[in-house]
């Protein structure tokens, strides 16, 4: 075993552990004493990266991003890297104090990493007088998915005298919804295994006219590998990421007013595609239907949040703590979406030593029948800047009313994009201040809370965020309008 070797399981040890800066005072050990190859050095800079982020020291981290980038590598080690980047990205998000420029410029380094890629060449006027658009869908999520939840009256709804809808599943996972979303569409394409050009070119073969990504920079950016080569002519990314992809082959991003206002268009590399509304259509799970506990107002105040732990930096949890202490003997529920309890440990240690009573917090792990389990509760909490997606909607379907902050970027806005639409603007706060005073103020609201618990579902049900038909026509005639400006333009 090689030296580096050595060094480098002792920083992977120390980083697993939780220890950041001892695996970044190893890291940075190596570095000095050591004469690194290429590929060492790719190594060291990437491991870098991770433990200076989850360390929250993200200046440092995005230095070693950047050199990583900087460093030749062979093809086989090119594929590896785009897909770190992806993955360095997606958790770049969980960084509280990470300006949006930054981010930004990011993005666009993963985008140079397809300098060498050849894009396919479309040209109009092969496809002038063709009767429908060929509208395919890629994503490694065609099953029971919180995507799905967002997405699938694309498929279950779409005028099929305008449009031909096809899927592209790159995923491993399937199941009974998997069946179900194959029967909805005019096509169901099995990409699995395939390499992305390989992936590419069975999609330029079906002569889609517009593909639509629905992952971005989740599950390693694999449909943006493939999405890359410009197998159509017309290319969006939307749903499944909430950024931009950073990647010139993608043409559009799918957004709506609340989550992109004017000015935002500076944080992406695409053309911003703003629906009037909201930019997703969320369809609950049949799941709901198990629910049978009944919800009632608890004496105290119960808060919580079901959201991923890796999202509850300490600056959210510091406001939650804040929370609890002007609530009197209020409590806060705390559910992971996993459920290794050493995170429940770790967490619980965490809490501990930001000076929580931890007599008032209960700590759950993962289970699979959960959406029972909101009526433990009163008032969710969106943790920031990565606030919830499915969990958001799944809290206020089931009654309970979350208060959620947000920043400039599309990804710290979606908590606000859906409660704009739903007529609660009020429960949007745009400092961490505000989100003590309103916390504690719908908490001393008793009335208040048993209105919203009783009709949160209806007002959800009658708003933008699960209007099918006005969604569905919205959409479609952005995907109709720009199509039919690369038909004309080129």
């Amino acid at each position: 075993m090689s030296r580096f070797v050595q060094m480098f399981e002792k920083m992977c040890k120390a980083y697993d552990a939780g220890q950041y800066e001892q695996a970044a005072e190893i890291g940075e050990l190596t570095a000095r004493t050591l004469m690194l190859t290429s590929v060492q050095r790719y190594y060291y800079h990437e491991a870098m990266h991770k433990i200076l982020i989850r360390g929250g020291h993200w200046q440092e981290a995005c230095k070693h991003l950047e050199r990583a980038a900087a460093i030749q590598l062979d093809d086989e080690l090119l594929a590896e890297r785009r897909s770190f980047f992806s993955e360095a990205l997606t958790w770049m998000h969980l960084v509280p104090d990470l300006p949006d420029e930054m981010l930004f410029r990011m993005h666009c380094l993963y985008g140079s990493l397809f300098a060498e890629v050849q894009p396919y060449r479309h040209d109009p006027e092969t496809r002038q007088g063709r009767k429908k658009i060929k509208v395919g869908y890629i994503s490694p999520d065609f099953y029971e998915h919180i995507v799905t939840n967002f997405a699938v009256q694309l498929y279950a709804a779409y005028d099929k005298s305008i449009f031909e809808v096809h899927l592209y599943d790159i995923g491993n996972n399937r199941n009974e919804v998997t069946g179900w979303l194959q029967e909805m569409v005019d096509g169901w394409h099995d990409l699995q295994g395939l390499s992305p050009a390989e992936a590419a070119a069975r999609i330029h073969a079906d002569e889609i006219d517009l593909l639509v990504d629905l992952a971005g920079h989740t599950q390693k950016g694999r449909t943006l590998q493939i999405m890359a080569y410009k197998p159509a002519p017309v290319q969006l990314s939307g749903i499944g990421y909430f950024d931009t992809t950073g990647l010139p082959a993608v043409d559009y991003y799918l957004t709506d007013a609340w989550c992109d206002p004017p000015g935002n268009e500076r944080f992406f590399t695409e053309t911003l595609l703003r629906l009037p509304r909201s930019h997703f259509c969320f369809t609950p799970s049949e799941s709901v239907l198990r629910c049978q506990k009944k919800w009632q107002l608890h004496t105290p105040v119960v808060f919580g949040s079901f959201s991923n732990f890796l999202k509850l930096n300490d600056a959210i949890l510091t406001v939650w703590r804040q929370i609890l202490e002007r609530v009197p003997k209020s409590r806060l529920l705390l559910k992971n979406v996993r459920r290794d309890k050493k995170e429940l440990k770790i967490m619980k240690r965490r809490l501990q030593a930001l000076g929580f009573p931890l007599n008032r917090v209960e700590l759950r792990p993962a289970s699979q029948y959960y959406l029972d389990e909101y009526q433990d509760m009163d008032i969710a909490l969106d943790p920031f800047p990565y606030p919830g997606g499915g969990t958001t909607c799944e809290a206020i379907y089931m009654g309970v009313p979350v208060i959620s902050m947000y920043g400039s970027r599309h990804g710290s806005r979606f908590g606000y994009s859906l409660l704009k639409n739903m007529g609660l603007e009020e429960l949007t706060v745009p400092t961490p201040d505000k989100y003590v005073e309103t916390a504690v103020a719908l908490a001393g609201s008793q009335d208040l809370l048993q209105g919203l618990h009783e009709n949160l579902r209806k007002m959800m049900q009658f708003s933008p965020i699960m209007d099918v038909k006005n969604y569905l026509g919205d959409i479609q005639a952005g995907y109709e309008k720009i199509y039919h400006e690369w038909l004309v333009q080129g």
